[in-house]
């Protein structure tokens, strides 16, 4: 029996970077958990023992997802991947059945229930669940991982990889992969320990600070990257008035999901003259307008934070490589065109003014806060700086199949970070899938914003 090869950058263990050091503290308080989840919804129901077979050949290829977080004293520093000695596929992949009958409301329930869920901290933080049930004769995968494991963009690239490997013929005649579970790595194999993880704490906070004075004393281009990071420090602190509307917080979640025809937001971007990404968001943004125009209040812009990938081509292994860009969304009255250009501004201006060193030494850095000061200040921070985050990611570009089954929709649901929403984007053989993460608490009548969301996406296709 043929192993399979771990993909490069996903078999070590080693310390976090920074940003995935930031997303894991994150996890300790419930307001700002840090959980991503991704519905795939299949045409039929798969062999159970196929799945379970698909999951192990994917952990086989993906060693990372059998190391958990040691984390380290005082939880100061960043914690490190480590193997789980007691590892089995089984803990994390799990087989359900809705009650009949169940449709999209019902599977609703099942993703604010494991979003609202803790990860054990003693075990690696991701899970698989086969759903069954899903309408008649339908089934649903739901991917939840903690997002201190990757951002969804490598981990969409590395789906698409592994599903196209499968379907390219690396799977045997009744739908099982060639390579099973001898290409897992044996309990208690590679390096990692609590020890060696505060060696590398170590060792990464001396590169760390090493980077930090090369960046700020190299001629010139220290110049241009300070003006660079001062313009985008006083964009992410810039004051914008948070808005009344969604004053209240909590850790309640409300998820919704809608589509729109990719060639629908290509077509209003292409006759605005801005991108997909700018389209989508002022998109958003309008159905905010409407919502807020239901509610009787008048509110001229909401601060929105924009997720960036700044990843470099070769960079394809596991962890966080994202940036973010804070805007003052435009939810005033006024016609689309419009308000998408107003937006596409705002965040190329943003994105320009990115430093991608000194943003990742910034995060490094931050995170020798310590864990108790992190929880006290991060949650009322964000609470107070953001009130909507608005997430665009690439999907599976083609037909995609899944434990012998083809994908017919993709949708995700990403963290709100203490924010009112995260509504999230990804594109599936040409169609978006747009998951909401909803605060009922601010957002205290989710079912009239997913009348106003989807007022807007109709509104994309008008002339």
């Amino acid at each position: 029996m043929q192993e399979a090869q771990p993909i490069g950058g996903w078999s070590s263990p080693g310390p976090m970077n920074g940003t995935d050091t930031l997303f894991w503290r994150m996890g300790t308080t419930p307001l700002t958990r840090p959980h991503v989840t991704w519905v795939w919804f299949l045409d039929t129901i798969p062999d159970w023992t196929a799945f379970l077979d698909g999951c192990r050949w994917i952990v086989g290829r993906l060693p990372r997802l059998t190391h958990r977080v040691a984390e380290t004293t005082l939880r100061a520093g960043t914690p490190a991947w480590t193997p789980d000695l007691s590892f089995r596929v089984t803990r994390h992949v799990h087989r359900m059945r809705l009650p009949d009958p169940a449709g999209p409301r019902e599977l609703l329930e099942l993703v604010e229930w494991r979003n609202s869920t803790d990860f054990d901290p003693l075990h690696p933080p991701w899970e698989a669940t086969l759903v069954e049930g899903y309408e008649r004769d339908r089934a649903a995968i739901v991917l939840k991982w903690h997002h201190s494991v990757g951002d969804a963009v490598t981990i969409v690239s590395v789906m698409n990889r592994l599903l196209s490997e499968a379907a390219a013929g690396h799977l045997t005649g009744d739908g099982l992969p060639r390579h099973r579970a001898a290409a897992l790595p044996a309990p208690g194999t590679g390096r990692g320990s609590p020890a060696s993880a505060g060696h590398g704490v170590a060792n990464g906070a001396k590169a760390t600070l090493r980077e930090a004075v090369k960046l700020l004393t190299t001629p010139r281009a220290g110049g241009t990257r300070f003006r660079l990071a001062a313009s985008s420090a006083a964009r992410l602190l810039a004051p914008v008035v948070p808005s009344p509307l969604l004053r209240e917080r909590s850790a309640d979640v409300r998820c919704g999901m809608a589509t729109v025809p990719l060639a629908d937001l290509k077509a209003a971007g292409k006759a605005a003259g801005v991108s997909v990404t700018s389209a989508y968001v002022a998109t958003v943004l309008a159905a905010f307008q409407r919502y807020h125009a239901y509610g009787g209040v008048t509110h001229t812009s909401l601060p929105t934070l924009v997720p960036v990938n700044i990843r470099r081509p070769a960079e394809t292994g596991p962890g966080n490589i994202i940036a973010s860009v804070r805007i003052a969304g435009p939810i005033g009255d006024m016609p689309e065109a419009e308000r998408m250009a107003a937006v596409h501004t705002a965040i190329t201006e943003a994105r320009d003014t990115l430093v991608r060193e000194l943003y990742t030494i910034l995060a490094d850095l931050s995170s020798w806060v310590p864990g108790p000061v992190h929880r006290w200040v991060v949650p009322p921070a964000l609470r107070s700086a953001v009130d909507l985050v608005v997430t665009s990611v690439p999907g599976f570009a083609g037909t995609t199949f899944a434990a012998g089954c083809r994908v017919t929709e993709a949708v995700a649901w990403a963290p709100r970070g203490g924010a009112a929403a995260n509504v999230s984007m990804a594109s599936h053989d040409g169609t978006c899938g747009i998951g909401t993460n909803l605060d009922p608490a601010a957002v205290t009548d989710p079912e009239l914003f997913h009348h106003c969301l989807e007022q807007s996406l109709r509104a994309l296709g008008r002339p």
